[in-house]
């Protein structure tokens, strides 16, 4: 009996050995190809996009609104007119139980489906989204409306893509690809990747402005900061940020991120002014605590215990619908003990870092939101940022 057990302690050990041999040769290979293997996970992380567009669409309500601010002006305003025309594209464009779902699910977009006047109510708090709307109104002549909305979604694609791709490059992590995608689905990526909203081409340009950043391409960061705050200004709390940070740490082009962020809050108050903004606190009611179904003359006094309400709600949404809360205390903690080991050396990281942390602070507190697409970028450049520093420790002699 003796003998047996050694001989299958003699085979666990072959076992083990021939498996450890076998990851041996995989490691080497997969490092020896990290390079082209990030290329191949990258296109086809692009591929699988494409195809959840065409294979498994999604349509968002805030398609109607969208198209409604592209003829807003042509129109003259008119509510029978631009709901009709609203309605009408995406009734054509639609399977029919994705219509009924657009305008039957609920007393809102009930209402929305019946009253024009109630419609164009809502109007302002999308016609905000300035570059968008703008490359809607050039695009939809040309390709349609619905593929328009596709075509931006692939220029988001696009420019998310290569940022990482560049950044990856740049700090040798190629072979951390299929990592880094990972990381894209567990922030919840998906949940505004393949939807009818500006969110994925404002979130592709900060990812792609911030990793600029990192890799001091200061000029590009910063045109592409401008241009995510032109699709959503509510973007410049992020310069405004990074400017602070940026001034606060010493950074040695802190000027640069004090005149972009000038820039950006040029934009935010020519777009507030010359449009048709709702207004931060009716928005603020509208979009965190009670949403209302015609929003012609709401302006509620501003109310503290509304506002608490708010974020109390918010983080109880956040809790249980989204990632982004649980991740932001993971970041945190990653936050703190870099700090206080004094992993991360190189300055424009700690800014960086830092930045991240506090504008999803900003954000939430501002305008508390639930959704994860809000605080994507932020989260999402932060682990980056933190697995390169943890990374570079690692390479570094001791």
């Amino acid at each position: 009996m003796g003998g047996q057990i050694g001989s299958k302690a003699d085979l666990r050990d072959v076992a083990r050995g021939v498996i450890r041999t076998l990851f041996s040769a995989i490691n080497a290979i997969y490092w020896r190809y990290a390079g082209l293997i990030s290329i191949f996970a990258l296109a086809g992380f692009a591929a699988m996009m494409v195809g959840l567009w065409h294979f498994r669409p999604i349509y968002n309500w805030d398609t109607l609104a969208y198209l409604a601010t592209t003829v807003l002006d042509r129109m003259g305003g008119d509510a029978a007119q631009i709901h009709a025309y609203a309605y009408s594209t995406v009734r054509d464009a639609v399977p029919a139980a994705d219509f009924a779902a657009l305008t039957q699910v609920d007393p809102y977009r009930i209402r929305q489906f019946a009253d024009p006047n109630a419609f164009l109510s809502m109007v302002g708090m999308y016609e905000v989204k300035w570059l968008y709307v703008l490359l809607l109104k050039g695009l939809i002549p040309i390709f349609g409306p619905l593929a328009a909305f596709d075509i931006i979604n692939g220029v988001a694609l696009v420019i998310l893509v290569v940022s990482i791709g560049l950044w990856l490059r740049s700090t040798q992590l190629s072979g951390y690809a299929p990592l880094v995608i990972g990381l894209l689905f567990l922030l919840q990526f998906q949940g505004f990747a393949v939807t009818q909203q500006p969110d994925f081409l404002g979130n592709s340009l900060l990812v792609a402005a911030l990793l600029g950043y990192d890799r001091k391409r200061d000029v590009l960061g910063s045109v592409l900061l401008v241009a995510a705050v032109l699709v959503r200004p509510d973007q410049v709390a992020v310069a405004g940020v990074v400017m602070a940070c940026a001034w606060f740490l010493r950074d040695r082009n802190a000027l640069v991120f004090a005149v972009t962020f000038a820039f950006c809050l040029a934009i935010y108050i020519v777009i507030s002014q010359s449009l048709h903004p709702t207004g931060w606190w009716p928005h603020f009611w509208f979009s965190t605590y009670q949403i209302q179904e015609d929003m012609t003359g709401f302006e509620p006094a501003f109310s503290l215990a509304v506002y608490f309400k708010a974020i109390a709600l918010n983080i109880y949404r956040s809790l249980f619908l989204n990632t982004w809360l649980a991740a932001y205390v993971l970041a945190l903690g990653c936050g703190g003990y870099f700090y206080f080991r004094q992993i991360l050396a190189d300055r424009r990281r700690q800014v960086l870092l830092l930045a991240m942390l506090l504008a999803i602070a900003a954000k939430f507190t501002i305008f508390p939101l639930h959704d994860g697409r809000i605080y994507f970028s932020p989260l999402f450049v932060f682990f980056l940022i933190v697995f390169a520093g943890s990374q570079e420790r690692t390479r570094s002699p001791a």
